[in-house]
């Protein structure tokens, strides 16, 4: 009797562990159940809120005036929401963030649209004043689009000069760049907006990108390897000091889109030709002046606030891109032939390094077509 109690205690025993062991494993299945559960409706509401996300960027591409009174907002969509947000800190572009959430899992979309370029950009050549044409013989070629508030005087001995699209008395705002009210006095486009919208632009890169000397000296540039991954030179000095000279002592590197940046004048020394994939683009607030002696080309924008002075002397000299002068042109020749070509200098409807934010008469907004789409 005793013998069959004992095997009895011991069923019991195996059996409290195995019926210990089925719990444990029914627990563990059904805690696995329920993560691939929640996983499975996570993932779900994931993908959801991915393509609320997708939607909202979608609406905002019907309207973009729907951000323009509060910059942000959130539309209710069947179990969720969509988030919409813009950010026009950059000068160069607008983010637009569209956020999805559906029961708390939420997926965000990031998209760039570039700032217009003004219709200056849009010229071979664009003038506030005159284009004045003199020397012992000057043979000018301009081709493509030329638009100035002035006139052509050409008072060369023996000229041949061909225009292939030509229009003159054209308003200011049409024909000039300006600098945006940076110290609010009521008045853009002042020597002091020039130089703080400058810093303010420059802050926008990083410190690798970028060559600041504040200083009014005059300071040569040798365009070489060094400056590879550099996108800009800004000088700043008093109002017509910081004066920069660009002498070339090889060719020109490759792949490499680099502004250089004048309170004073910038003085181009043209003895070599600026790659096809290349970019030498100027900013001066009082003038610009080119020489040649030489053949050579010359490839991106030349603006100026001052005049444009093109001092050639028997040579054949090009120049790929687009110029700007706010105070006229001056082209003085002697046994020589100057050509000025279009070249759209964009990069995907973006402005060069430098000039970013810069308006002609208004501003005329930001693109419609986005350059870069991604999910953060």
């Amino acid at each position: 009797m005793k013998r069959l109690n004992d095997q009895k205690g011991a069923g019991l025993i195996v059996a409290y562990f195995v019926m210990s062991a089925l719990v444990t494993l029914s627990a563990a299945f059904s805690i696995l159940t329920f993560s691939e559960l929640n996983q499975s409706l996570r993932f779900r509401d994931g993908v959801n809120a991915f393509w609320l996300a997708e939607a909202g960027i979608n609406l905002y591409l019907q309207n973009p005036a729907m951000l323009d009174e509060s910059g942000s907002l959130v539309i209710p969509y069947g179990q969720g929401t969509i988030r919409l947000a813009k950010q026009d800190s950059s000068l160069a572009k607008r983010l637009v963030f569209a956020t999805g959430t559906v029961r708390g899992v939420k997926r965000t979309i990031k998209v760039e649209f570039p700032a217009i370029a003004p219709d200056v950009f849009n010229n071979t050549i664009t003038v506030k004043g005159d284009i004045n044409i003199s020397g012992s013989k000057s043979t000018v070629t301009f081709n493509d689009k030329v638009r100035l508030n002035g006139k052509v005087k050409d008072t060369s001995e023996h000229s041949i000069v061909y225009f292939e699209d030509k229009k003159e008395g054209l308003s200011e705002s049409l024909v000039s760049l300006i600098y945006p009210d940076m110290n609010r006095n009521g008045t853009p486009d002042e020597f002091v907006d020039f130089v703080e919208f400058n810093r303010t632009l420059i802050a926008n890169y990083t410190s690798s990108e970028v060559i600041y000397i504040k200083d009014n000296g005059t300071f040569t540039v040798i365009p070489n390897e060094a400056l590879s991954g550099k996108k800009i030179i800004y000088v700043e000095g008093q109002e017509g000091h910081g004066n920069v000279n660009i002498q070339f002592s090889g060719p020109w590197e490759g792949n490499q889109n680099l502004t250089i940046i004048s309170t004073g004048t910038v003085s181009y020394s043209q003895a070599t030709s600026v790659p096809t994939n290349s970019q030498l683009n100027i900013i001066a607030w009082s003038g610009y002046n080119q020489s040649a002696g030489l053949p050579g080309s010359h490839r991106g924008v030349i603006y100026t606030h001052g005049a444009a002075s093109f001092d050639e002397v028997h040579d054949t000299s090009i120049s790929n891109g687009i110029v700007i002068a706010n105070a006229g042109i001056n082209i003085k020749e002697v046994w020589s032939h100057k050509t000025f070509n279009y070249s759209d200098p964009r990069t995907n409807g973006v402005v060069p390094p430098g000039f970013e934010g810069l308006v002609s008469g208004s501003f005329l907004g930001y693109s419609t077509q986005p350059s870069l789409w991604e999910e953060i």
